[in-house]
């Protein structure tokens, strides 16, 4: 009988370290259908932990994964992990495959993808960045890899709104990084990235100043705000200064001004950034409630002034009021309080405005700056100077809009003074629900409509979220050309210019007349078009995202390829971009199949 191969003649043991330097799972459990002994070393081997985490970076925190590092490599089961990994990746691509390829349970889909969390994030991202440009689909494939991801981080940053409404140990910092989850998503970091940033500028100051906790409160105060200023890590100094500027939508977003190659923040912004970072080196620091310019609180020990003095009588805590986002300096409690008189703030309500901010106060303020930062950016086009290393960082004003309102939603839910202004917040959410975001059913059954209970917008509300999930469960009704007595000149996918209002678009509907409410007709001046109401009409998406209804006679072509901003928002309608046809094609055929 002929000898085994030599790597068969070695040991068990030097047989697992062999495969534990087989490069990749794949070529692992292809060594493994060798033969029988070599598949025992291979399913027993502690490769599979290596081969886990280097194929998965993102995990649910129910496989615990933390503390399965920590423990010996045996005690885990790390082949049976990996294949479960597996299985789940398998599982979630064929629902994606489904979910490109018709429009039926589109939503339904993304949404049961979106459930599985941590453990399809990696697959996603894949999908969204790693789908070659000659894929057949691409487009299709990176938007809705993009929007699944997207839901994701709405459902997490939610779930931090709710946990800070609810007095859960959430940090003021974590609740504003939530905006910052809910629009960048995951492009420059997570929060856990800015936390190890914070800790890392409060450990270089501990470093320059090895004498720091010899200091007074105030000179700790202030050391840190000098630092701070000095790093370029609050305020604007990369940025010129000017009302474009300083209302830029990304001033808005901690993430951007702690990770991203510019650093410039609203006051607000700046100022958690000082109070996350004293509170890191034993300094109790607080956002203010000061109108128009948030400034920092910094409160003394109960026994102590500022000054590092014991207190010889109980007159409450000593305040220190440190403006963090102009070159840091001290302001004085009088001048604070002249400035309220002039604005016409009474007396009796100065120390409330100057003293620490109650943190559902900060988060419904950083929405309402959001809110003037959109609109702004709808002014100024970009919103100020986007310098060109941020550009894959641009930000949605659609998606920071619908931020906003999120929050301010559930942080003035339970408050019965405050239910005018929930009613209006809620109309607004809705309203981009509905028109951008019908992907987030789920989240608006569970959230929004228990603020609604007891109300006379419930049941429609109810009825409304139905009538969305029915709509999608069920084939779409087609539009036939056919069927059409009117030639309708243009079809699904083609890029045009308004012939009057030079806007660019593609469309995604079409309609023989004029289908508007008589309201629409009459403000829209349709009867003064050149062929009226009679002429085919088509549903478009615009360069700025919007929605439009656009008659034949306004529609002119394009035969270029379509820009960038056109080209990110396509893949929800289209598969891909045509250069022969030119033309997008349409992954919408269920509904317009001789498009």
């Amino acid at each position: 009988m002929d000898d085994p191969p030599q790597l068969l003649q070695l040991p068990d043991e030097l047989l697992g370290v062999v495969i534990c330097h087989v490069p990749t799972a794949a070529d692992t459990a292809a060594f493994g259908l060798t033969c029988r002994r070599v598949r025992k070393v291979v399913c027993s081997s502690p490769v599979w932990k290596q081969h886990c985490v280097t194929t998965w970076q993102h995990w649910d925190p129910k496989h615990g994964l933390s503390a399965k590092l920590a423990q010996p490599p045996l005690q885990t089961d790390w082949r049976q992990l990996f294949l479960q990994r597996v299985d789940n990746d398998l599982e979630a691509a064929l629902v994606f495959k489904d979910l490109v390829s018709t429009q039926q349970k589109r939503l339904h889909r993304m949404h049961e993808i979106a459930e599985k969390g941590h453990d399809v994030q990696d697959l996603m991202l894949n999908l969204r960045d790693r789908t070659p440009d000659q894929a057949e689909d691409v487009l299709a494939r990176r938007w809705h890899a993009d929007a699944i991801l997207r839901m994701m981080h709405r459902s997490r940053a939610i779930e931090v709104w709710r946990r800070f409404q609810t007095g859960d140990d959430v940090s003021t910092e974590e609740a504003l990084c939530a905006f910052d989850t809910f629009v960048l998503a995951d492009r420059l970091g997570d929060f856990a990235a800015v936390e190890r940033r914070l800790d890392s500028i409060a450990q270089s100051i501990r470093d320059k100043n090895v004498d720091f906790d010899d200091k007074t409160v105030r000179q700790k105060a202030l050391l840190i705000a000098a630092y701070l200023w000095s790093e370029g890590l609050v305020g604007m100094p990369a940025l010129l200064p000017d009302e474009a500027n300083y209302h830029a939508l990304r001033n808005n977003f901690i993430t951007m001004a702690l990770l991203s190659p510019t650093h410039a923040s609203l006051p607000l912004q700046s100022v958690a950034i000082y109070c996350a970072v004293a509170r890191r080196c034993g300094v109790m620091a607080t956002p203010s409630n000061f109108p128009r310019h948030v400034h920092a609180v910094v409160q003394a020990p109960p026994d102590q002034t500022l000054d590092g003095q014991p207190k010889t009588s109980d007159t409450g805590p000593e305040f220190l009021h440190v403006d963090t986002w102009q070159e840091p300096h001290q302001l004085h409690e009088d001048q604070l309080r002249l400035r309220l008189l002039q604005t016409g703030i009474s007396a009796h309500d100065h120390d409330r405005q100057l003293g620490p901010a109650d943190g559902r106060d900060t988060l419904i303020r950083a929405s309402r700056n959001i809110l003037v930062s959109v609109n702004n950016a709808r002014l100024h086009h970009e919103g100020g100077d986007t310098p060109s290393n941020e550009q894959p960082y641009a930000l949605d004003p659609a998606a920071a809009q619908y931020a906003a309102f999120w929050a301010m939603s559930l942080l003035v839910n339970n408050n019965d003074a405050l239910a005018p202004q929930r009613r209006e917040f809620l109309q607004v959410l809705l309203q981009q629900f509905h028109n951008q975001f019908p992907e987030d059913f789920a989240l608006i059954q569970t959230w929004v409509l228990p603020m609604l209970e007891g109300s006379l917008e419930y049941g429609q509300m109810d009825d409304f979220i139905e009538d969305i999930i029915e709509e999608d469960s069920e084939p779409k009704e087609p539009k036939l050309r056919a069927a059409e007595f009117v030639e309708i000149q243009y079809r699904i996918g083609h890029y045009f210019e308004h012939r009057h209002y030079s806007y660019k678009g593609f469309i995604v509907g079409w309609d023989v007349e004029c289908k508007a409410g008589p309201g629409w007709i009459e403000r829209m001046q349709v009867d003064n078009l050149r062929r009226g109401r009679w002429q085919p009409f088509y549903n478009i998406v615009a360069e700025d995202k919007s929605q439009r209804y656009v008659a034949e006679e306004n529609i002119q072509v394009l035969r270029e390829p379509p820009i960038e901003a056109l080209l990110q928002v396509a893949g929800r309608y289209f598969k891909r971009w045509d250069d022969t046809e030119h033309k997008f094609v349409s992954n919408i055929r269920d509904q317009y199949p001789d498009d």
